[in-house]
């Protein structure tokens, strides 16, 4: 490697700012709406976003567990989403939270997130009509 080479993610498996929901009335927004679906691992909200691309929100309250146990959550669903995010429905912005009692796991949550969010594209679809 060359020393004025930048240092760049393998190809493009980044999670840009672009794909986080950040602010309070986006939350807000999509709580509104009330769309959502839900399964033994997760429950996710999700509305229009009139962007082309998914955002991603995160809402893990403490009733799923301790400090380290949260963190780990929202670890494993962030890495889940960078690696789907080309097989999400894009014009959404979903709020993922995961169910109390479920076990957090790569696998389970990557199941998990592309049916749930196909699903409330679904909803948005006949809401529409």
């Amino acid at each position: 490697m060359v020393a004025d080479e930048p240092l760049q993610a393998a190809g493009d498996e980044r999670f840009p700012c672009r794909l986080r929901m950040t602010k309070q009335k986006d939350f807000a927004r999509v709580h509104r709406e009330n769309v959502f679906a839900a399964d033994p691992t997760l429950v996710v909200r999700g509305s229009t976003n009139h962007r082309n691309y998914p955002r991603l929100g995160l809402s893990v309250s403490r009733k799923v567990g301790h400090a380290p146990l949260r963190n780990r959550w929202k670890r494993l669903i962030r890495e889940a989403f960078r690696k789907i995010r080309r097989e999400l429905p894009g014009g959404y912005d979903f709020v993922v939270r995961p169910r109390r009692g479920a076990e957090p796991s790569l696998p389970a949550i990557a199941a998990s997130l592309p049916n749930l969010t196909r699903r409330i594209a679904v909803k948005w679809e006949r809401k529409k009509k």
